[in-house]
């Protein structure tokens, strides 16, 4: 406690870190993963072709646990929503749930929840410069000579800008997305 009753300004600081926390995270609908189940799926023997069907076997291998399946790491783990369509040539639609793991470190390539400013949070994929061929560079922005900070966010759709950080900008990868939970039935509601 500070003086007269108040807060102390740690208190202050824990505070305003949660509600801003909760006002970005509040674009993603993110929810943090809490495992109250266990339901075990069967996991059939062999792969099926996606191609022409062919006769399948009634053989179950095992069972497998969702849980153990799609949450690598439950404590550093959470869920999101897809809030627009800058990432829909790599999968990701509007309203798509989909998980990230805060402890996995963020390598090139990945698909990120990135926070820039300590303001705007967004779903993109990094890219780190030093592991990108010129040839690479030259096919995305037409020089391959052409200036990029050390990191930057690359979205995966050309109707959308990549975040090409300035120098007094700042990025902050918040965790990396391990699953696109794609929804491909939905029940009718109505009867």
């Amino acid at each position: 406690m500070g003086p007269d009753g108040a807060p102390s300004p740690t208190v202050n600081t824990v505070f305003e870190k949660i509600q801003k926390e909760h006002e970005l995270g509040s674009k993603f609908d993110l929810k943090e993963i809490s495992v109250k189940t266990r339901l075990e799926i069967p996991s059939a023997l062999e792969r099926f072709s996606a191609g022409p069907a062919f006769g399948t076997k009634d053989h179950i291998d095992k069972s497998i646990d969702l849980n153990d399946f799609l949450i690598f790491n439950p404590i550093s783990t959470f869920m999101g929503r897809v809030d627009s369509e800058s990432m829909l040539y790599a999968g990701f639609e509007i309203d798509d749930p989909f998980l990230v793991d805060k402890s996995i470190t963020a390598q090139h390539r990945d698909i990120v929840l990135a926070l820039i400013d300590e303001r705007e949070i967004t779903l993109k994929r990094l890219m780190m410069t030093a592991k990108m061929s010129k040839q690479e560079i030259k096919e995305m922005f037409g020089d391959e000579d052409y200036e990029l900070p050390p990191i930057w966010l690359r979205a995966e759709n050309p109707a959308y800008e990549h975040i090409i950080p300035k120098d007094s900008q700042s990025i902050s990868i918040q965790g990396v997305v391990t699953f696109n939970l794609k929804q491909f039935y939905r029940r009718s509601t109505s009867k």
